[in-house]
């Protein structure tokens, strides 16, 4: 199955998006423009192209890859990667990669693993870092938020003529502030606290799970500590990003009826251009 390419008008400009989702197959998610990977639970051709993946939990899901990843950098001689992951299993990434590079006979990769915590930040290039915090799944699991800084005027020089801006510069006074942007945040595999989060749901794109969509499977999303579609639509006011983007459908729906309640039940529920990256793997 080929990864769904999707590309995204933002304030940084065209973001583009490779990738696909199934819940209990695989997420990978690849922003190409910043060689970062939002999970490697699938091996794919592009993966070893990414020089950082952000891993959100430990399920096997979201993390099969990532030996796949290391070995083909090294064998390419990509350089030094990095793996941004939760406290919990920063360990056990790195006992991982050590075990396979021996069954492979050969040196430690070159992988520089790096523990995160709720709060968390990461530069991740020159005016664009990563942001971490905690959502409610099973196990420690972390979210990410990418966010872009730009200088601007200051606003109260918002329509002053050229000769006071530059007045003022030569007078050593700073005519610019700061301005930072949630381009996009990865809400990771969650349960309904993530709601509670308004930052996170007020960037220009949201890729937000959904892995339960049957009338009878709302239960079944509590006890694993995933979203259901109900869930959603009860909270659908809260967002205002952009772009809504759905991954982790469960294996319990086939794709085409997951689509159809989207277009029945959520666009008209909603502003925001809703889009999938769901796949069935092959």
């Amino acid at each position: 199955m080929r990864c769904h390419r999707l590309e995204f008008p933002t304030s940084w400009g065209t973001l583009r998006l490779i990738g696909g989702s199934r819940a209990g197959e695989g997420t990978l998610l690849m922003l190409p423009q910043f060689r970062l990977a939002i999970e490697a639970g699938r091996a794919q051709r592009k993966l070893p192209a990414m020089s950082t993946l952000f891993i959100s939990h430990g399920h096997a899901d979201h993390l099969l890859a990532v030996a796949y990843w290391a070995s083909q950098r090294a064998l390419s001689r990509l350089g030094r990667g990095r793996i941004l992951a939760p406290q919990a299993i920063a360990s056990d990434l790195e006992n991982l990669l050590e075990c396979h590079a021996g069954m492979e006979g050969e040196a430690p990769y070159d992988v520089q693993v790096t523990a995160l915590s709720p709060q968390s930040e990461f530069q991740l290039k020159p005016g664009i870092r990563l942001e971490f915090f905690e959502v409610s799944h099973r196990v420690p699991t972390l979210g990410c938020r990418i966010l872009w800084s730009k200088k601007q005027l200051r606003p109260e020089l918002s329509g002053a003529d050229e000769a006071e801006i530059r007045r003022q510069k030569e007078a050593g006074i700073e005519i610019t502030t700061r301005v930072e942007q949630a381009i996009l945040s990865y809400s990771a595999d969650t349960g309904v606290r993530v709601f509670e989060n308004p930052e996170h749901l007020a960037a220009e794109i949201l890729l937000l799970e959904c892995s339960f969509w049957g009338e009878n499977d709302r239960e079944r999303a509590r006890r694993y500590a995933h979203l259901h579609l109900e869930d959603i639509l009860e909270n659908i006011h809260l967002i205002s990003a952009r772009h809504l983007v759905l991954f982790h459908a469960s294996r319990r729906n086939r794709l085409h009826e997951v689509r159809k309640l989207i277009d029945t039940r959520l666009r008209p529920a909603t502003d925001a251009e809703i889009h999938d990256v769901m796949v069935e793997w092959e």
